[in-house]
Order: structure tokens, then C-alpha cells, then sequence
């Protein structure tokens, strides 16, 4: 799909050549078990967490990454570090800040229901249940919803969907940028769920894009000569890949 309006002005034709971005949601962490709400807070990776980041290292190896990105929050970083474990790389990997999670202003640590509640009475739901219901079934755009939480939020520090995408874009148009000039062909760049969705947005008409990512998770991004492409949104075929690599490496030693 062709990007217009407020995405061109993020996205710059950045010339000939072809690049494949992979962004990846990061491991499972506390928040994410007990349900709470995580944008800029954190919490570091759960046991589960650290072995998928590992899975998706070792079932997406033969891509052959040669640069390698998350946010600066713990968790992007956290998993990065183990996905390049589990590749052997020895690249130097770079942060940005403009990857980080929505910043969810005061609902940041409480109760996901909560948050989701308070949305849906933004929007004019009826019933406390009803925004939950909705982002299950993929039926709520990320891009209202965030906007929906904006305004709900008391302390009015939630970020719009607006700033979220083009942040987001304005760092991949780097990513692309940077890639190009060093005739780099595949990237990674571990970032979080909301992030990544609201950033596609108007890249893509798949209805995927609203339907939330699982951790670890892929979405390929293919820039050619110019033009930015949006494919597997959520694609776990890497983690799945990666189990099974590492399940066969551990039986192997136990005999």
C-alpha cells in the first residue's frame, strides 16, 4: 500500500534500494503476566519472557541481521541482548527512545480493565466490558483507542495516536535510511506491541494490524525503492522455528 497524508511527511522516499525491517514485540514481562498497564513504566522479563526472546533469536538466525535496534526501555533491551545471545552476533546495538510503548500517562501500572473501561467511556460505550471486548475481537482500532485513552486520561500526559506513529515512523524512515547507505538488507528492531500497531496504521488495510501482537511477534516491513510495504503482522513462525532448534539442541545433550 502507497503511504499518504500525515505518513509521507515521516516516511521519505529514501531512494533505490530494498531493505527488510522485522519489528518484534518484546518478551513477556511482569505487567504483561499480572495484567496491568505498560507503556513507559516497566518491568523486567518473566522466565517465559527470556525463553521466547531466545526462541525467536534462534528460529530467526539465518535471516542474517546486520543491525540491530530496540527502545530504551529494560524490556526491548532485555530482549534484544537475548535474541543476539541466541544469533551469536557481535554487532553493537543502537537505542531509541522513539521505539518505547505508548506513554499511557496516569493509567501507566494500573489494571488493563481499568484503563480499558475508562476508554470506553471516551468513546460513549455502554458497558464497563465493552472496550475489552472490542480490542479481543480486533474489532477497535489501535489508533482510536489510543486517542480514546488520551482522553480519558485525568492527568492529560497520555500520548495521542498522532505522536505514537510518528515517532515510530520517523525512527523506521531512519532505520531505512541508515540501511541503505551501508547496503544492509535485514534489520531488527525490538520495540512493544501498541507501538508497532499504531505505526502501521496507515501503512496497511489488513485488518491484523488492530489485533494485538503476541510477545516475541513479528512485523516485516519491505521498503523497495521507495515504497514501504507492511507484511506478517504477528507472525510467530520465528519463535515457533526457534523452539524447535532449541528443543532438538537440548534432547541432543541429554543423551
Amino acid at each position: 500500500m502507497l503511504l499518504s497524508g500525515s505518513a509521507m511527511a515521516q516516511l521519505q522516499d529514501n531512494g533505490k534500494g530494498s531493505v527488510d525491517i522485522y519489528f518484534v514485540r518484546h518478551g513477556q514481562t511482569i505487567f504483561n503476566l499480572y495484567d496491568r498497564v505498560q507503556g513507559w513504566s516497566d518491568t523486567p522479563l518473566t522466565q517465559e519472557g527470556e525463553k521466547v526472546a531466545r526462541q525467536f533469536g534462534a528460529g530467526s538466525k539465518d535471516i542474517g541481521f546486520k543491525k540491530y535496534y530496540s527502545g530504551d526501555l529494560g524490556r526491548q533491551r532485555e530482549t534484544l541482548s537475548l535474541i543476539m545471545q541466541s544469533q551469536n552476533s557481535q554487532a553493537a546495538p543502537k537505542e531509541l527512545k522513539a521505539l518505547r510503548e505508548v506513554f499511557f500517562g496516569g493509567f501507566e501500572g494500573l489494571p488493563n480493565n481499568e484503563m480499558n473501561t475508562a476508554a470506553g467511556k471516551a468513546l460513549g460505550l455502554k458497558s464497563d466490558s465493552a472496550m475489552t471486548e472490542l480490542r479481543q475481537q480486533g474489532k477497535m482500532s489501535l489508533t482510536e483507542l489510543a486517542d480514546a485513552i488520551s482522553k480519558a486520561d485525568e492527568k492529560h500526559d497520555a500520548e495521542t495516536a498522532g505522536q505514537v506513529r510518528d515517532r515510530m515512523q520517523s525512527a523506521l524512515g531512519m532505520m531505512v535510511k541508515d540501511a541503505l547507505q551501508h547496503h544492509d538488507k535485514n534489520v531488527l528492531a525490538v520495540s512493544s506491541g501498541m507501538s508497532i500497531g499504531i505505526m502501521i496504521s496507515d501503512m496497511t488495510n489488513d485488518p491484523l494490524k488492530n489485533k494485538g501482537m503476541g510477545n516475541a511477534a513479528a512485523v516485516k516491513i519491505e521498503y523497495r525503492d521507495g515504497k514501504y510495504q507492511v507484511k506478517d503482522i504477528g507472525d510467530m513462525r520465528y519463535v515457533e522455528a526457534g523452539k524447535k532448534i532449541i528443543d532438538a539442541a537440548d534432547a541432543k545433550r541429554s543423551h
